[in-house]
C-alpha cells in the first residue's frame, strides 16, 4: 500500500487536490477498511489539503492493470489547479413522520460543476440520493457508484478523509475550475424504431401507439435477424427518452432499463423504472460487440480533441471478465482512446451519471471521469453519435438474462418457435 500512495504521487508531481482510493478485499471489510485509512493518512500527509474518498470494491483498476476478486488498492489522485473540492457525507436517519431522511446533502453554489459520490447499496436509497443534487437551474452532474465490495449489510466500507464507515454514501463535490468532463456509456444498441407510450401506470407499459405493447415488442423482434432475436431473448432492454427535445434515434437519448415481465392477457410491459404516457421508449439489445462499440465511439470523438491528462473509471461489476475475455477491457480503450496512462477505477454494483439532462442510476455501464488538459469548459457532458452495428470477429463474451424474464422470454420463444 505504501508503494501504491508513492507511485501515485510521484507521477502526479504537485499537491493533490482529490484522490479516490479503492480497495478490493475479498470476504475482509475490516483489512479493507485498515487499507483505505492508511493510505488516506499518506495521501494527507503529503497533501493536507486534499480531498479523499474511497471504498472496497469487487474489483480495481489502477495504471495498466484491472483485477477483480483479488487482494489490490487502486490509489488515483489528481492536481486540479485553482479548483477546491469540498468533501460530504451522507446518511439516513429516522423521519420525523415515518421512513428515513437523507442527512449530509451539500450545499450547492452556482459555481459547482459536478459531484463524485459513493454510495452504499444497503443503507442508501441511490435513486433519491441522485435526485436530490438539484439547484435552482437543473440538477449538478453526479458520477460514481455503488460500492461493491460486500455481500451483505454491513460488509461495505467508505472512506472520506480518513473516517471510514460502514452505511451511507461519500463524495466530493468539484467547482467550475476543476478541467473536468463526463462520459457514460450504456454499452446497448438500439432495435427497431422509437415508439410512444400511449397508456401506462408506474412501471407497466400497456399499450405503445395505441396497440398493446407485448404486441409491438413482437413485431420488433420478429424483424430482427437470427443473432439479433437470440440476444433479445437473452435479454431484452428498452430505452426511456428523459428529454422531451431529444429525436430518439441516437442510444445516447436513452436511460436504458431492463423488461422484467409481461403479462400475455393483457398486453403489457413491465420495466425497471417509472415509464410516463407521452414517453419515447425503443427497444435495445446489449452484447459484447455493441458495449464495445459503445464505448469505443464517445472515447474516440473525446480522444481526438487532445489527450487526456488522466481518467477516473467506474465500470459494472457485470462487465470486465463476465461480458468480455478479460478484466481490463474498458480501461485498456480507455487508455488508448484517452492517451493517458493515468486511469484509476473499480468495478462498482451500479453506476451513476448523467443521461439527457438528468442524474441516473444505470447497470452494465462505464461512467468515465476525464480530466482534461485544457483549463477550462463550459460542457460537462461530453458529446456522442450513434453507433452502427460491429459485424465480423470481436470480443467473445455472453450476458446472463436478466433477473424476472421467464415470462417474456417464453413468449418470444413461443413466438419465434411456434411448434
Amino acid at each position: 500500500m505504501p508503494d501504491a500512495v508513492a507511485e501515485a504521487m510521484a507521477l502526479l508531481g504537485a499537491p493533490a487536490t482529490m484522490a479516490i482510493i479503492e480497495v478490493s478485499a475479498p470476504g475482509d471489510p475490516l483489512a479493507a477498511g485498515r487499507a483505505l485509512a492508511h493510505a488516506s493518512a499518506l495521501i494527507t500527509e503529503i497533501s493536507p489539503e486534499c480531498v479523499v474518498v474511497g471504498s472496497n470494491a469487487h474489483g480495481v483498476i489502477g495504471g495498466d492493470t484491472s483485477v477483480e476478486v483479488q487482494p489490490a488498492i487502486s490509489v488515483w489522485v489528481a492536481h486540479l489547479p485553482g479548483s477546491h473540492p469540498r468533501g460530504f457525507r451522507l446518511a439516513t436517519v429516522p423521519a420525523p413522520h415515518g421512513g428515513l431522511a437523507l442527512t449530509g446533502l451539500p450545499d450547492l453554489e452556482e459555481r459547482d460543476r459536478l459531484a463524485f459520490l459513493l454510495a452504499d447499496p444497503w443503507t442508501l436509497p441511490a435513486d433519491d440520493v441522485v435526485a436530490a443534487f438539484a439547484r435552482v437551474d437543473g440538477p449538478l452532474p453526479v458520477a460514481g457508484g455503488l460500492v461493491s465490495g460486500g455481500g451483505r449489510r454491513g460488509d461495505s466500507r467508505l472512506l472520506l478523509d480518513g473516517a471510514v464507515f460502514d452505511n451511507g454514501g461519500v463524495g466530493m463535490v468539484l467547482d467550475r475550475a476543476a478541467p473536468i468532463r463526463l462520459i457514460v456509456s450504456q454499452g446497448c444498441r438500439p432495435i427497431g424504431q422509437p415508439m410512444t407510450v400511449t397508456d401506462a401506470d408506474g412501471t407497466s407499459i400497456h399499450t405503445l401507439a395505441g396497440r398493446p405493447a407485448l404486441e409491438m415488442v413482437r413485431d420488433v423482434v420478429e424483424s430482427l435477424d437470427a443473432g439479433d432475436q437470440a440476444l433479445a431473448v437473452r435479454g431484452l432492454h428498452v430505452g426511456i427518452a428523459r428529454d422531451a427535445g431529444v429525436d430518439g434515434v441516437s442510444a445516447s437519448d436513452y436511460v436504458i432499463r431492463g423488461i422484467v415481465g409481461a403479462d400475455p392477457a393483457t398486453g403489457s410491459v413491465t420495466v425497471g423504472d417509472d415509464v410516463a404516457v407521452g414517453s419515447v421508449v425503443r427497444l435495445h439489445v446489449r452484447d459484447a460487440d455493441s458495449a464495445e462499440a459503445d464505448l469505443r465511439s464517445v472515447i474516440g470523438l473525446v480522444g481526438d480533441d487532445v489527450p487526456a491528462a488522466g481518467a477516473y473509471l467506474v465500470s459494472c461489476n457485470g462487465r470486465g471478465s463476465a461480458m468480455f475475455t478479460t478484466p481490463d477491457h474498458d480501461a485498456s480503450i480507455v487508455r488508448q482512446g484517452l492517451q493517458t496512462d493515468a486511469v484509476g477505477g473499480f468495478f462498482a454494483a451500479g453506476e451513476i451519471g448523467p443521461v439527457g439532462g438528468a442524474n441516473h442510476l444505470h447497470g452494465f455501464t462505464a461512467v468515465i471521469v476525464l480530466v482534461d488538459r485544457r483549463r477550462h469548459r463550459d460542457d460537462v457532458d461530453a458529446q456522442r453519435v450513434e453507433v452502427p452495428r460491429i459485424h465480423g470477429d470481436g470480443p467473445a463474451g455472453e450476458i446472463d438474462p436478466s433477473p424476472g424474464l421467464d415470462d417474456l422470454d417464453e413468449e418470444i420463444r413461443r413466438l419465434l418457435d411456434p411448434s
